[in-house]
């Protein structure tokens, strides 16, 4: 291979890799790997995943937990062994020792489960959570929305989707979000900012659970 292009390809792999896409892949990478190592630490079982770049270059990253059971664990999280970590990206101090540049922090996990959920940016640069199954197994329509700010990081409600579903395909497009089929599911939705509802589109899939497990858009 000539030096001409071994650099010609160094540039180009530098290019693809140096994309806003690569590097928020990257950062969801590590996301993805301090949740599991945290539930490794910790003798639990991680079983999925969504996450979103907020505004300026935080990575959120939720993840649902199964508790094992342990002596240190209370009966509250024996009777309910799921529950939703969150944690986000942040430059260290100035000065700081540590040869990372960004550090993981742990923040309020959501009010209710949404294992199996999907996640996306709001044009106001929250983070929100959709549907999912809940701490009873059961499939849910609820939906969170989490603040980070001065005041501190913080969960609300959003309005409850028109129809339970999970491991459904998820995307957010000029301040709305749409949500489409899910096991079981033909059906889709489009969630409208401004006005806080959610609306069916007279649209249908062809085959209940088409878009199972398409997990959620990232932007």
């Amino acid at each position: 291979m000539s030096c001409h292009t071994h650099t010609h390809m160094h540039g180009a792999a530098y290019a693809l890799f140096n994309t806003p896409c690569a590097r928020l892949t990257w950062r969801l990478g590590r996301a993805l790997q301090s949740l599991l190592s945290f539930a490794l630490r910790h003798g639990h079982v991680i079983l999925d995943c969504t996450a979103g770049r907020l505004p300026d270059g935080r990575v959120v990253c939720a993840g649902t937990i199964y508790l094992t059971s342990s002596a240190e664990e209370s009966s509250e999280e024996d009777e309910n062994p799921f529950c939703t970590k969150v944690q986000v990206t942040e430059p260290l101090p100035q000065g700081s020792p540590d040869d990372a540049s960004w550090r993981w922090r742990v923040l309020p996990g959501t009010s209710v489960v949404h294992l199996y959920g999907c996640g996306c940016m709001l044009s106001d640069g929250r983070f929100a959570i959709f549907g999912g199954t809940d701490a009873s197994a059961v499939m849910t329509s609820s939906c969170e929305v989490l603040t980070l700010d001065a005041h501190g990081a913080r969960w609300s409600p959003l309005p409850p989707m028109h129809e339970p579903r999970r491991e459904f395909a998820c995307v957010a497009i000029d301040e709305c979000v749409i949500v489409a089929g899910g096991v079981g599911s033909t059906t889709s939705e489009l969630y409208e900012e401004g006005l806080g509802r959610w609306r069916q589109l007279p649209c249908s899939l062809a085959h209940r659970g088409q878009l199972s497990w398409m997990g959620w858009a990232a932007h």
